[in-house]
C-alpha cells in the first residue's frame, strides 16, 4: 500500500506544487512521466531475471530503493529536482505492483486467482481511504513534503515485515515451456512477444491509459471546476476508497464465480459512464461532488481485479513472472501516457479552470469500450 500511496498522493497535490514551484499543467503531467518512464525501464531489466531468482528476495531489495526514493523527493527544492526524484521513485517503487502482481498470480490457484488479485488490488483502495487524505491533511497542516517523510516511517515498519514474514518462491524459469500449440519455446520473450502476449499488453494500455488520463488531473478540476474547497477533497477520496475496499474484492470473487470476460465487461461499461460524469461535472455542492467522484472510482478500480485475472491466464507458468513484469511496463507506459495526453489538451483558463478536460473524459471513454471488445478476443481464444 505504501508505494501505492507515493503515486497517489502525487496527482492529488498538484495544487500544492503549482502554488510551489509555479508548475503548469504540462510540468504536472511530467512528474507523472518522469515516474512512469523509469518506471517502465526498470520494469524491462526486471523481467529479464525475474523468473531466475527468489521473487520474494527481489521485492525486499526493490522496496528498500523504494524507501530511498522516498528520501529523496521530500528533500526536493525546485521542480527540476523533484522531477528527478520521480524518476527515482518509478525506478523502485514503480515496479512493485507488478511484482506482487507476479506473486500473488503465482501462488494463488487458478479458480482463486481473481478473487486473490482483488483483495490485492483493493490496497489502491486503502491507500485512498486512509494514504491520500491523510496526505492531504499532512500537505496542508506542514507543507507538501510531509505525506512523503510519513509514508518513510511506515515502509520501516514494512521492511521489517519483509524481511521477517515473507515466504521463498524458487525460481521457475527453469522449468520447461508447455508444447500447446501456437506457443513459442525458445525462450521466455519469444513467447510474451508473441500475438496473444501483445494483446494483453495492449489491452492493459487502454485501461491505464483510459483511467489515469483522468486521475492525472482529478483533483485540481474539482477543487478549480466544481468548487470543492481543497479543504475538503480529503473526503472526496475518502469515500470513494472506502467503498472500493469492499467492491474491488468482490467483483474479483465474482470473476471467479461468474467469469473474467462478463465481470470484466460491466465494470468496463459502468467505469466508462463515470468518466464521462467526472469529467464533465459542473459546479457541484459537495454530496454531489461525492456521489460522482464514488462512480468514478468504485467502477475504475473494480475492472483492475477481472483485468488482471485475464492477463496472469495468457502465459504459461515459467514465464509468468517476465509477462507480469512486462505488463508492468505497459502498465507504468499507459498511465504516462495518459497523463501527458491530458497535459496537452488541458489548458488553464481565464478564471483558472481547467478547460479541455470533457475531451479528456470522451477519449478515455472510447479507450475502455475498446479494452472490453479486445477483452472478449482474448478469453474467447483462451
Amino acid at each position: 500500500m505504501t508505494h501505492l500511496i507515493d503515486f497517489m498522493v502525487m496527482m492529488p497535490l498538484g495544487a500544492h506544487f503549482i502554488d510551489a514551484f509555479g508548475a503548469a499543467p504540462a510540468d504536472l503531467a511530467r512528474l507523472v512521466f518522469a515516474y512512469t518512464a523509469s518506471a517502465a525501464v526498470a520494469g524491462v531489466l526486471v523481467s529479464t531475471f525475474i523468473d531466475r531468482f527468489d521473487r520474494g528476495r527481489v521485492l525486499c531489495v526493490v522496496y528498500v530503493a523504494f524507501l530511498l526514493s522516498l528520501l529523496v523527493t521530500a528533500s526536493a527544492g525546485s521542480l527540476d529536482e523533484l522531477v528527478r526524484a520521480r524518476a527515482f521513485a518509478g525506478m523502485s517503487g514503480g515496479v512493485l505492483s507488478a511484482l506482487i502482481q507476479s506473486l500473488v498470480s503465482e501462488v494463488a490457484p487458478p479458480g482463486q486467482r481473481a478473487g486473490a488479485i482483488g483483495r490485492v488490488m483493493s490496497g489502491h483502495a486503502l491507500s485512498a481511504v486512509i494514504g491520500v487524505p491523510a496526505g492531504l491533511w499532512l500537505a496542508a497542516a506542514s507543507g507538501w513534503q510531509a505525506p512523503f517523510v510519513a509514508v518513510v516511517f511506515v515502509s520501516l515498519w514494512v521492511v521489517v515485515g519483509l524481511l521477517r514474514h515473507l515466504p521463498p518462491l524458487p525460481p521457475r524459469r527453469g522449468s520447461a515451456l508447455p508444447d500447446a500449440p501456437g506457443t513459442p519455446t525458445p525462450g521466455a520473450f519469444r513467447y510474451v512477444l508473441s500475438r496473444r502476449a501483445l494483446g494483453g499488453f495492449v489491452l492493459t494500455f487502454l485501461v491505464t491509459s483510459s483511467c489515469y488520463a483522468v486521475i492525472a488531473y482529478i483533483a485540481p478540476y474539482w477543487v478549480k471546476n466544481v468548487g470543492i474547497a481543497e479543504t475538503r477533497l480529503p473526503w472526496i477520496y475518502l469515500l470513494a476508497g472506502g467503498i472500493s475496499f469492499f467492491t474491488t474484492p468482490l467483483a474479483g470473487r465474482l470473476a471467479d464465480r461468474h467469469g473474467r470476460f462478463p465481470v470484466f465487461a460491466v465494470t468496463g461499461l459502468l467505469s466508462a459512464a463515470g468518466i464521462v460524469l467526472a469529467t464533465h461535472a459542473p459546479a457541484l455542492p459537495l454530496a454531489g461532488a461525492l456521489c460522482v467522484s464514488s462512480v468514478f472510482f468504485v467502477f475504475v478500480y473494480a475492472r483492475w481485479a477481472p483485468t488482471v485475472a485475464i492477463l496472469a491466464e495468457l502465459p504459461p507458468g515459467p514465464v509468468r513472472g517476465a509477462f507480469m513484469m512486462l505488463n508492468g511496463v505497459t502498465t507504468q507506459f499507459g498511465m504516462g501516457a495518459g497523463a501527458m495526453f491530458s497535459g496537452a489538451v488541458i489548458q488553464i483558463g481565464p478564471n483558472g479552470g481547467l478547460v479541455g478536460f470533457g475531451m479528456v473524459g470522451n477519449v478515455a471513454a472510447v479507450l475502455s469500450l475498446a479494452g472490453i471488445v479486445l477483452a472478449r478476443r482474448l478469453t474467447r481464444h483462451a
